[in-house]
């Protein structure tokens, strides 16, 4: 999610920065042919409607891709979490791809795209700021959440790759929507066939997806703060410090839901 930017104080207003962070600021209609071509250290046309100089910002498109991937993430936890019961999470499983033509459809629209231009944007962010420890260009929360925003961001980039290519049916992967429990159970707690899942070699990828959850809980919920701050969600900073109070609990319950999930699926 996004890094984010703190409002700008009246007296900052008129210092041509671009604040990203509210009182009032609106920012511009996303241009894809343009998303991939901001430079971070240039100063460009001025698109970001807060009122004084500066350019356009690239964690508007950041933050934007980074809320419609939060909101999937949920979603997928939430059905994960129906392991629980492996006859409905079957049910719900084949609903969703009775739907034919349209899923694929709705994947590369509701989510690989966003996961594109965040993950673009984001290596772009690491790149320039590194996982150094209390960098100059946020403005938003403080030093430590900011560093294991990025620290997260890294974990979820290998988590989510290592994911994708063990799961998804694009990339050969294991589950299988005919047998969705079984298929899950089996591609996280048997990685390495023929051994049983308490094998050393099965616990340590099994653990994987734990790290996982973990990074994403915290990635979520710290972006959501920063993300709606970039965006003017949160205009004010009471406003902000309610949003960060109500992610401070959502995140644990996210990642409460995930581990339930995990454990749903656990070899039986």
């Amino acid at each position: 999610m996004c890094t984010g930017f703190s409002p700008k104080t009246p007296s900052d207003k008129g210092s041509g920065g671009c604040g990203c962070g509210g009182h009032g600021h609106r920012p511009a209609p996303p241009d894809p042919r343009i998303i991939m071509a901001l430079k971070f250290g240039e100063p460009v046309a001025h698109e970001c409607r807060c009122g004084g100089g500066g350019g356009r910002c690239p964690r508007h498109y950041l933050a934007m891709a980074g809320l419609a991937l939060g909101a999937f993430l949920v979603l997928h936890l939430t059905v994960n979490l129906l392991g629980l019961w492996p006859a409905t999470f079957q049910a719900v499983v084949s609903r969703s791809h009775a739907l034919g033509i349209w899923l694929p459809v709705l994947e590369v629209t509701l989510v690989f795209l966003p996961l594109a231009v965040h993950v673009g944007l984001g290596v772009r962010t690491l790149a320039r700021e590194r996982l150094k420890f209390g960098v100059q260009k946020h403005q938003h929360g403080s030093d430590l959440r900011q560093w294991l925003q990025r620290l997260s961001a890294v974990v979820m980039l290998g988590f989510l790759t290592f994911h994708l290519v063990t799961m998804h049916r694009w990339f050969g992967g294991r589950f299988d929507p005919h047998h969705a429990f079984s298929s899950a159970s089996d591609a996280i707690w048997h990685f390495w066939g023929g051994l049983p899942a308490g094998h050393p070699g099965n616990l340590l990828f099994a653990q994987l997806y734990v790290l996982g959850l973990v990074a994403v809980a915290y990635h979520l919920a710290n972006g959501i703060a920063t993300g709606s701050a970039v965006l003017g969600f949160t205009t004010t900073t009471a406003a902000q410090q309610r949003l960060w109070r109500l992610c401070r609990v959502a995140g644990p319950l996210l990642l409460f839901v995930g581990l339930i999930a995990w454990h749903a699926l656990a070899a039986k």
